[in-house]
Parts: C-alpha cells; structure tokens; sequence
C-alpha cells in the first residue's frame, strides 16, 4: 500500500477568547490542553476554509506565519459574528482548535514558547452575496498569528 499524504482543508473550528487555555503539557508527540469558557463553534462551509504555516528564516531566527482562513455561510455567520466578536478577535485575539479533514486536531494561536502573547488575531472579514444563483453568500474570517514554531497536534 503506498503512503500517501492526507489531503483537505478544515472540517470545524472552534473559536476561544486567547486567555481560555487554563492548562497545556507541550511534548514532542503534541499538546495536550484545557480549555475555559464556551467556544465559538463555526459552522463552515464544504471545502472552503484552510490552515496554512508558512516558516521563514533570517539570519538564522525562524518566523512561523499561521494563516487559519474560515468561510462561513452569511446566515449562520450571523448567530456569532458581531461588533464585539470582531473587536475582540482584533485587539485581544483568539486561540482555535481546527480539526482538520485528515482526522488531526491542531491548536492555533497558544504555544509553548509565547503562550496566549502571539494568538491569532483578525485580519480581515470578507462578506460576498455570491455571483450567481446557486453560489451561497458566505464570510470569511483570516485570522493570522506569528510564532517560532509549527502548531501542535492536540492529544
């Protein structure tokens, strides 16, 4: 059997203020962590949203770019998407956990290194009505963080 490479995007997403991880155990496997409060449970639409990381080195430092881009259906974008969520995701940002379409659970916007200091922040938020009839008008969220390493793999 050949080994192939798990292939799509982001299945869910839930969504955290960045102060919401009480406790998290770092170790090469992955993370393991708790998480306070209730989260924002996006409900995304079929093979639209993605998690890319992009690292890049200077003079020997790394720079990790996390992009977690979300495209939600407008009407269920609505139930959670106000003044207030966009004011917090700006100014004081937000960790995520994105299970991922190949099974796998990443924590986005906490590590090891810097905590909740680097989570992923809003970016922008794209609203279209769709071109055509059949296109569903939907909101994209781009959150973006920095960090010197790869997100972790949820335990």
């Amino acid at each position: 059997m050949a080994n192939n490479k798990p292939i799509g995007g982001v299945e869910s997403c839930s969504l955290y203020p960045a102060d919401a991880v009480t406790t998290a155990m770092f170790s090469c496997d992955g993370v393991e962590i708790e998480l306070s409060g209730t989260p924002i449970e996006v409900t995304l639409l079929d093979d639209a949203s993605k998690y890319e990381e992009c690292a890049q080195s200077k003079l020997g430092a790394t720079c990790v770019s996390h992009l977690l881009q979300l495209v939600a259906e407008r009407n269920e974008a609505d139930k959670w998407l106000d003044n207030d969520f966009i004011e917090r995701a700006y100014l004081n940002g937000l960790v995520a956990v994105v299970s991922l379409c190949d099974g796998r659970r990443l924590l986005a916007g906490y590590s090891a290194l810097f905590g909740n200091e680097q989570p992923l922040r809003l970016e922008n938020v794209i609203s279209t009505s769709g071109s055509s009839l059949n296109e569903t008008p939907s909101v994209t969220l781009r959150l973006v963080s920095q960090d010197t390493e790869f997100s972790r793999e949820i335990l």
